[in-house]
């Protein structure tokens, strides 16, 4: 009756201690895998690495004008000198734009002119009167898009019981 102990023996082990020596032949077999594992890898990188250094060359082949860069000449980045001469100038070339006359297309007769000569101009005559544009096939006439609205914000429910007085079931 050995099923009635508590700690009852399990396919026919002994009682006592675990031993206490140390089972060299696990200890071999681990490292042993642990090396084969990583020789593996480490072959596997290399014939991956292999192909792609095969597959440069066969782009430098293709392309033979593409200019390689040594390690020693790496480009430098182009970078503004100094921004803030650059954006200077940036601005005093449009200012300079926006305070001249001259022309954006002068054989369609289409000129510019400073922008305070503009103002004056139409501070006096007003917006210029332009034609409706010609109605377009297939568009039902008098067709527009209503203006946006500004959308009306959902009403709370409230989690007072309804009446049910007067619905039907």
């Amino acid at each position: 009756m050995e099923d009635v102990f508590p700690q009852g023996r399990i396919g026919g082990s002994r009682r006592g201690h675990e031993p206490n020596t140390i089972g060299v032949r696990g200890i071999i077999i681990c490292t042993i895998a642990l090396f084969g594992t990583g020789i593996a890898i480490q072959a596997v990188f290399g014939l991956v690495m292999k192909h792609f250094a095969d597959e440069e060359h066969r782009l430098d082949s293709l392309y033979p004008s593409r200019n390689a860069i040594d390690v020693d000449q790496f480009p430098t980045p182009q970078v503004q000198k100094n921004p803030a001469v650059d954006l200077a100038g940036m601005r005093a070339e449009e200012q300079r734009r926006v305070n001249a006359y001259g022309w954006v297309d002068r054989k369609a007769g289409i000129a510019h002119i400073p922008i305070e000569r503009a103002m004056d101009i139409l501070a006096k005559t007003g917006l210029p009167k332009v034609a409706a544009p010609a109605p377009v096939a297939g568009v039902p006439p008098r067709t527009f898009i209503p203006p946006g609205t500004k959308r009306e914000e959902p009403k709370l429910q409230t989690d007072q019981p309804q009446s049910k007085q007067g619905q039907k079931p």
